[in-house]
């Protein structure tokens, strides 16, 4: 059977995995600055970003559309059997509801087409995707990935640091009263998902807390379920990213730790410049 894997941009995948695996797919969203949009990953950088920001422009995100998924997953139905369509929560962005629309748009589609909210984003994302393609080139079925994708999308972990949560609130992404304890005296804030939603993990006041912290959860998973792979990503700190993969890396054999692209500019219009971020999730799962 010939399986495509769709998601979308707020993945965004390193160059040289979307190389090895030429049969992923992007549906892309949206940067809308001063009422212009800019497609994700293809037509804004993160640094043009920020400096339109700098200068005042107003900013905003927009989802790929039911059509966009629809005109995607229709093309891919000339060449796949198959296609499993995996996307960042919905308590993050709607961009997994437009993609059920277009599957229940399409006549006959619902049999071929599996879309799934992998309850995490970014990174979260990325990590689920790259184990499904390393299952699909072991030769598993489509069963057996989609068993797989459903241990790990409850058994992954995601923590982002920031520098302020003021637009992660207004942008209903996460809560006033969890904002208020993480701006309080300049702390940190270390939000990760709980029951799929953003919630405020952690509060440190420097790099060095930060770095332990991340180890710590990181040890305490190992634990409980054994090697972990771990991916790292950031907005504007790639030396934070390199101490961070660094840290983790004490671990040994106990670990796999790869730096991801730089987080999505969608991503980061929500997030914010500064930052850096970890997602790990279990090595081995027996299909």
């Amino acid at each position: 059977m010939k399986i495509a894997i769709v998601t979308d941009s707020l993945t965004n995948l390193r160059e040289e995995d979307l190389q090895r695996y030429p049969f992923i797919y992007y549906a892309h969203l949206n940067v809308v600055v001063d009422d212009k949009s800019y497609i994700d990953l293809k037509e804004i950088t993160n640094d043009q970003l920020f400096r339109f920001i700098d200068e005042g422009a107003s900013y905003s995100s927009s989802l790929p559309s039911p059509e966009v998924f629809v005109t995607l997953y229709e093309k891919l139905l000339a060449e796949y059997d198959a296609i499993i369509s995996l996307h960042c929560t919905e308590n993050v962005s709607g961009t997994v509801n437009s993609a059920r629309i277009a599957r229940d748009t399409i006549e006959g589609a619902k049999e071929k087409i599996t879309v799934i909210d992998t309850n995490s984003a970014s990174i979260g994302v990325e990590n689920i995707v790259i184990k499904v393609c390393e299952l699909m080139e072991q030769g598993k079925s489509l069963d057996e990935l989609l068993e797989a994708i459903e241990y790990y999308r409850t058994h992954g972990q995601l923590y982002l640091t920031i520098n302020d949560l003021t637009t992660l609130v207004r942008t209903g992404r996460i809560s006033k009263t969890a904002s208020r304890i993480g701006n309080l005296l300049h702390i940190k804030p270390i939000i990760g998902f709980k029951d799929a939603k953003l919630e405020v993990m952690g509060k440190v006041r420097t790099k060095k807390r930060l770095l332990k912290w991340m180890l710590e959860r990181l040890r305490h998973d190992i634990e409980e379920s054994g090697k972990q792979v771990v991916r790292i990503t950031h907005v504007n700190s790639i030396d934070l990213a390199n101490e961070l993969k660094h840290a983790l890396e004490i671990c040994g054999d106990k670990v796999e730790v790869f730096i991801s692209n730089e987080i999505s500019s969608v991503m980061a219009i929500h997030f914010g410049r500064g930052g850096v971020g970890a997602s790990w999730m279990p090595a081995d799962y027996s299909v």
